[in-house]
């Protein structure tokens, strides 16, 4: 039985080949604004082929939940752009980020990639299934903070 259900949905990532490019298309096909610019985080990414530090470029729209998010591409990495824009994920919060990543695994989902953000505060790990919807799942210690902040900028 899942831990998480649709109410846990906070955004959908979306790659993007150009983040201020993305940004202006986002803004006007769907009416979104973005009330700061892109950040920067340097992540540390753990995969089958190894581990990496990436520098990731994202920014969310002051409308949500659920939010969207664009991530600039970064060529191979999980976030590889490829041809255009397309949908990355949708990030859940849940209890416990283990707890659910064996859940899912045991369903036969794929560990893809984990994530240590600001120096292991915040881990992130994304799960694939062959049907090809990654779901990013994030703490849900971190729900009340990044609520607040997004909803805080919001005009």
């Amino acid at each position: 039985m899942p831990s998480m259900n649709y109410d846990d949905l906070f955004h959908i990532g979306i790659i993007v080949p150009d983040m201020a490019q993305g940004m202006a298309e986002i803004a006007k096909r769907f009416g979104v604004t973005f009330p700061r610019p892109p950040g920067t985080s340097e992540v540390i990414v753990r995969t089958a082929a190894g581990e990496a530090k990436v520098g990731v470029q994202a920014v969310y729209t002051a409308e949500g939940p659920p939010y969207l998010e664009l991530i600039e591409g970064v060529a191979g990495t999980v976030w590889e752009a490829g041809e255009g824009s397309r949908i990355h994920h949708l990030g859940a919060f849940v209890d416990d980020i283990e707890d659910e990543v064996q859940r899912l695994t045991a369903e036969g989902a794929e560990l893809e990639a984990t994530l240590d953000i600001r120096g292991g505060l915040l881990a992130v790990s994304y799960v694939n299934s062959a049907l090809g919807v990654r779901q990013e799942l994030l703490p849900a210690t971190m729900r009340e903070g990044m609520m607040a902040n997004l909803q805080a900028e919001a005009p």
